[in-house]
């Protein structure tokens, strides 16, 4: 599923908002969370999960094509946990 996607499933339920309404609310939620976990915050959203960042440590890596030895530096990662609600609804038959 594509923001468009997410855009027009949100626009059919609000039928009553205005569409540019829709978008910039929408904007505003992925902007919040954007912000929050690069600030290194944690977001626990009820019964869907946890996102959080992770370090992954400086390490030494290869170049597959040339096999060529390269440092690779610290990056942050985004971590998700699902909630238990969002793993039973997934497992139902």
């Amino acid at each position: 599923m594509k923001k468009s996607d997410i855009l027009l499933a949100l626009e059919k339920k609000f039928d009553y908002l205005p569409k540019r309404e829709v978008e910039r609310t929408l904007e505003k939620i992925l902007h919040n969370l954007v912000s929050n976990l690069s600030q290194g915050n944690r977001i626990e959203i009820r019964d869907f999960g946890t996102f959080s960042t992770r370090l992954r440590k400086a390490r030494t890596g290869r170049n597959p094509s040339t096999g060529e030895t390269i440092e690779i530096n610290d990056k942050h990662l985004v971590h998700f946990i699902p909630g238990k609600k969002l793993k039973k609804l997934i497992n139902e038959e």
